[in-house]
């Protein structure tokens, strides 16, 4: 598996979605289908972040953010897959592979399980093709998360 700083194609992440209300993180279709929204990855930074499962024990309660919140899982191997992002430029087409990097945080509070969702090139500025295809990156992320469903139920 090699060391703790590389993360495998068969670990699992896990991503804590919020259950607040006026909730736009998931929600119920009307068979009941839970459908997670891409809201449920923004991040300023336009790098999800995603908690290493094995480093939290495979406890997904430890990945919680907020009491009530609920836990998806994703295999590092689908997040992956999801290939190339593509933004489009004045010279043509830029495209970002998609990675998952291990990023602990060892500050108050810390979280040594911490990785993130990233692409190389990276997303720059606030231009309207990059948040375009953030976006882009957020959808996959949701189809996945909803097609896994919930390892641990918010409440």
């Amino acid at each position: 598996m090699g060391d703790d700083n590389s993360i495998s194609d068969e670990e699992e992440l896990y991503r804590s979605v919020r259950n607040q209300i006026n909730n736009t993180e998931f929600f119920y279709d009307d068979n009941g289908q839970l459908i997670i929204t891409r809201d449920a990855f923004k991040d300023r930074k336009k790098q999800p972040s995603v908690d290493r499962a094995k480093l939290r024990n495979f406890t997904p309660s430890l990945s919680k953010l907020s009491e009530s919140d609920g836990i998806v899982s994703l295999s590092t191997k689908n997040v992956r897959a999801i290939g190339d992002v593509k933004t489009n430029t004045e010279e043509g087409g830029l495209r970002h592979s998609v990675e998952v990097v291990y990023a602990p945080i060892n500050s108050i509070p810390k979280n040594l399980a911490h990785s993130q969702v990233t692409v190389e090139p990276i997303f720059f500025g606030s231009d309207n093709k990059q948040k375009k295809a953030f976006k882009l990156l957020r959808i996959a992320l949701a189809r996945l998360a909803t097609k896994s469903g919930w390892i641990l139920n918010p409440y």
